[in-house]
């Protein structure tokens, strides 16, 4: 049965038919026709995510869902026969709970904008995607109001993914390039929830504010104390790979984004105690939050001019 926490990648994966029915909902989804680009970004994204970037409750995206792809709504129980029965109505009296005639969809009415609860399971609300013009995660907190604007970054992709581009390479290079006492301001089409965790991973906090329906500002910024990102946590290969047996991968000259394919393909045959030694053109800035939300330890180094070595192995597991 298809869920909200089930990821789009699984989802195409048994019914690539509907990957049509995403994108009736928002073009956006057509990058998902791209088959290397769905097995990067398929992952990475849920069905529940999915609602979000359309703009539309995940019940109402899983029932087209399911009805496309032939599954059936789970059946309510049957009740004990001595169970009281339930009062049957007055033929055209009004359903309990249904809405008066003429009323709003329950969740576009203002008692159905409230708050959703953040899929990461942190315990913070999100702002959910009916929420009214201009309201995002409450106040701006004091941290970003003091931000002056010569220490904000601002990077606006809405252009980027109304041409079916994948805007996340961009993203994350900028993130990159922070240093400790700048923000990232990102203008997005659509609320960019998958980000919150994997910079969440990274150390970055966010506060955001939806200015229209095709208008999420979102700003990124380090906490006050926060230590150090996930991706200079990650860089734990240095001395512990001296000795390991080493497998060769060299992905120059490949088409984005197959050279981050065959690298995950390749960990994923990768052997304890093993080290993967990558050739690429560039650094691959799109690999690495991959790399950490699997648990490898990385380090990166350009060897000449054209040619950088990344080097990568699986972290200890815990104890």
């Amino acid at each position: 049965m298809i869920s909200g926490d089930m990821t789009v990648g699984r989802l195409l994966d048994e019914h690539p038919e509907l990957v049509e029915v995403l994108i009736r909902y928002h073009p956006h989804f057509k990058c998902l026709k791209k088959t290397l680009l769905r097995k990067v970004m398929g992952p990475r994204v849920t069905v529940a995510f999915a609602a979000r970037v359309a703009g539309v409750p995940a019940d109402d995206l899983l029932a087209t869902l399911r009805r496309a792809a032939g599954e059936t709504a789970p059946q309510p129980e049957t009740p004990h026969p001595g169970a009281p029965q339930p009062e049957t109505p007055h033929p055209g009296a009004p359903h309990p709970g249904a809405p008066h005639p003429g009323a709003p969809h329950p969740s576009l009415s203002p008692e159905g904008r409230g708050v959703q609860k953040s899929p990461e399971g942190r315990g913070n609300t999100i702002p959910s995607p009916f929420q009214g013009e201009g309201q995002g995660e409450g106040p701006k907190p004091a941290a970003l109001a003091a931000v002056p604007a010569a220490r904000q970054v601002h990077l606006d992709v809405r252009e980027d993914i109304r041409r079916g581009l994948d805007p996340f390479a961009r993203i994350m290079g900028a993130v990159k390039a922070l240093d400790a006492s700048q923000v990232l301001v990102l203008q997005a089409p659509f609320e960019p929830a998958p980000l919150y965790d994997v910079l969440g991973k990274r150390g970055f906090s966010h506060w955001t504010e939806r200015r229209a329906d095709d208008d999420w500002s979102v700003w990124f910024y380090r906490e006050a104390g926060g230590g150090a990102s996930a991706q200079a946590r990650g860089q734990g290969v240095p001395g512990a790979s001296a000795g390991l047996p080493t497998r060769l991968l060299d992905v120059r000259g490949l088409e984005p984004p197959e050279p981050m394919v065959k690298i995950l393909e390749a960990l994923e045959r990768l052997a304890p105690g093993e080290l993967l030694e990558v050739l690429h053109e560039r650094r691959p800035m799109l690999l690495y939050p991959q790399l950490d939300e699997r648990g490898f330890l990385h380090e990166t180094d350009e060897v000449e001019h054209g040619v950088t070595r990344i080097r990568i192995r699986r972290g200890e597991p815990p104890r």
